[in-house]
């Protein structure tokens, strides 16, 4: 990784003032702007993200807002985002902060060591935090400048090894690192550095890209092959009328945290009947089957249907009950 760092930062800061995105999120050097934003736009498009942030910041202004808000209504907030880990750890974030003072910020070396001890926030996020924030000399390595850099060392560390990546980019010089360049990389990422097809052509740094050098950018990083994900298969039970729903619920940990869902239940197979409901997780498929009862289970709570809206709801629960709504009138 000999390289003269100065000379690509003047160069990919020169392509970035021309050809960066404005994102509405990089108008704030806010820590708890910052922060809430890298959660909510983890997994999540760019376009969908931008609504969800606006919904968010309305709801939840400060810091302070959603630490002392109840959980219920982050939940509500949240659905449709899914992975509602990352708002139960939000919750739990946020009142850590609020107990110690706020997000600890300077110095940066020991504010970096402290915000890894809080729930959710893993070396990414820390690093974000803090470079975009306060520009601290800082890299944070998503999956996306796993890509560039690979691309720029020909690095044969294997893609999913981001840890290895983080590591090294903590060792570059300062010039390549901080808000400005992190911004840089990732634009360069998402708008020329592309998984399949870079257009290395219009790459402002390609004069030091070796994988270019070598006519092999697309071999950089290695790839791994993901494993299948396993289909899984649910029973849910569903008692309603017409004015409300019966529903539970779930447990603050696993599948659905916190959220409102009918009750269910894993089954080793499927009915010999077309699934109600099919959704794709992280690491496995769903298909879930519907069963209609008489009489509502002892520990389910009525919820009319004029107040579902108020409630946190998987957003694929959300989708089916709108339609059990429309044709049970």
């Amino acid at each position: 990784m000999s390289m003269d760092y100065e000379v690509l930062r003047e160069a990919l800061l020169g392509w970035f003032k021309v050809g960066g995105r404005c994102l509405p999120w990089r108008d704030t050097k806010d820590p708890y702007r910052i922060w809430t934003a890298e959660v909510i736009l983890q997994q999540t498009q760019i376009g969908q993200g931008e609504v969800y942030l606006r919904r968010f910041w309305d709801a939840f202004p400060t810091l302070e807002a959603l630490a002392q808000a109840p959980l219920e209504a982050l939940l509500a907030v949240w659905q449709g985002l899914g992975y509602y880990q990352r708002a139960h750890n939000l919750h739990k974030a946020a009142q850590a902060f609020v107990r110690i003072g706020g997000i600890p910020l300077s110095p940066w070396p020991e504010a970096l060591k402290t915000l890894q001890k809080v729930p959710g926030i893993g070396p990414y996020t820390a690093r974000a935090i803090l470079a975009f924030s306060v520009d601290a000399p800082l890299l944070p390595v998503d999956g996306n400048l796993v890509r560039v850099l690979g691309r720029l060392w020909a690095d044969p560390t294997p893609i999913n090894r981001r840890s290895d990546y983080q590591k090294k980019a903590d060792r570059l010089p300062t010039a390549f690192k901080g808000r400005l360049v992190s911004f840089a990389l990732m634009d360069l990422a998402r708008l020329v550095c592309r998984p399949q097809r870079p257009q290395c052509p219009l790459c402002p740094i390609r004069f030091a890209c070796q994988a270019h050098a070598l006519g092999a950018s697309e071999d950089y990083p290695p790839r791994v092959l993901r494993a299948e994900r396993p289909t899984r298969f649910f029973r849910m039970l569903l008692y309603y009328t017409a004015e409300a729903v019966w529903l539970l619920e779930r447990p603050a940990t696993g599948l659905w945290g916190g959220l409102w869902a009918p009750p269910m239940e894993e089954i080793p197979e499927a009915p010999f009947r077309p699934a109600d409901l099919c959704h794709s997780f992280t690491h496995f498929r769903m298909l879930a089957f519907m069963e209609r009862l008489s009489t509502p289970l002892p520990n389910t709570r009525p919820i009319p249907w004029s107040d579902l809206d108020t409630y946190g709801l998987p957003a694929p629960i959300r989708r089916y009950l709108t339609l059990v709504r429309r044709h049970s009138r």
